[in-house]
């Protein structure tokens, strides 16, 4: 039976976004990560992480160095309460014009098929107008927040579940509407 996740966006919604990040030391977490991972870790759904690092292709990072972050971003995550199901990421640059750099739907497809996740039922966290696009293509629930790239327009048509200040007042936002879901 498919289940709804939480989709998160990587930089600029968990870590901060000062351009690329190329080594370990680049990743630096939101100030509000740490509370927005507690009240996630309490919600009955799987979170994914989907991320273009473009910067891989670019040939700023490695993949070797990626995984590290990765690692390093999961086993820290799980010490504040909460358990990434996947990181689905796209390292290709745009113009390599394949099907999974945000706002094409193969994070998505592929976190869906591993984790057996009903989409519509699902919501996005994430700052950049891909992002947005992203969850909307696929009739996720788009919920923005306005650090990183967050107060860039995005395109005509495409509408919000909210637009918040923050990764923790998104975290608390989606854990509201759950419940009030849940009562139904």
């Amino acid at each position: 039976m498919s289940r709804p996740a939480l989709f998160l966006d990587r930089d600029g919604v968990i870590n901060r976004r000062d351009g690329y990040v190329r080594v370990e030391s680049d990743f630096v977490f939101e100030p509000s990560a740490r509370e927005a991972f507690g009240t996630l870790g309490r919600l009955p759904i799987p979170i994914v992480i989907v991320t273009n690092q473009s910067g891989i292709g670019r040939g700023y990072t490695t993949p070797e160095v990626v995984d590290r972050i990765h690692t390093n971003l999961c086993q820290t995550v799980r010490e504040w309460g909460a358990e990434i199901a996947s990181i689905e990421l796209c390292p290709h640059t745009p113009s390599d014009n394949c099907d999974c750099r945000k706002p094409e739907p193969g994070l998505f497809l592929r976190a869906q098929q591993k984790h057996d996740l009903d989409l519509r039922s699902s919501f996005l966290i994430g700052d950049a107008p891909s992002d947005i696009e992203a969850a909307h293509r696929l009739g996720i629930r788009p919920v923005r927040v306005q650090t990183g790239r967050g107060s860039e327009p995005l395109a005509p048509g495409i509408e919000l579940e909210a637009c918040l200040e923050d990764f923790y007042a998104a975290a608390e936002w989606i854990a509201a509407r759950l419940r009030d879901e849940e009562s139904r």
